[in-house]
């Protein structure tokens, strides 16, 4: 029997990926905006998920910084604040932009290949 684990975990990963790819280009097409603070994607640890505080009871406070998808937007603190207030390194970014573009590709490759696995199982490739 199938597990379509791969494919969902790759989906995930496609959205966050997507959701990286916008932040970059709101970083990039807000370059000259006075006082505009980059952004970026910050995925969430399963592991360091697994390890901190549980909401036992749901009056208590929740412990997590994400939506569920993975992954949560924050500010990033990497470039120099210049004199109009903005911290926007566009050289920063076309790199992550060129990495995150990349991984991208690489999951998209591992999807079709995913698929073609299905497909050979199901006697569809011959």
């Amino acid at each position: 029997m199938f597990s379509m684990t791969p494919i969902s975990s790759i989906e995930r990963a496609m959205n966050g990926s997507m959701a990286e790819q916008n932040v970059i280009a709101q970083n990039i097409a807000n370059v000259d905006t006075p006082n505009y603070k980059a952004g970026k994607i910050v995925f969430d640890d399963v592991l360091s998920d697994s390890l901190k505080a549980k909401q036992t009871d749901p009056r208590h406070l929740s412990f997590s910084t994400s939506d569920g998808t993975g992954y949560h937007r924050v500010t990033d603190t990497f470039g120099t604040i210049q004199n109009n207030g903005n911290n926007v390194d566009v050289d920063h970014e076309m790199a992550n932009l060129a990495k995150n573009q990349l991984f991208y590709q690489a999951l998209t490759q591992a999807a079709s290949n995913q698929f073609l696995q299905f497909n050979t199982v199901l006697g569809g490739a011959r």
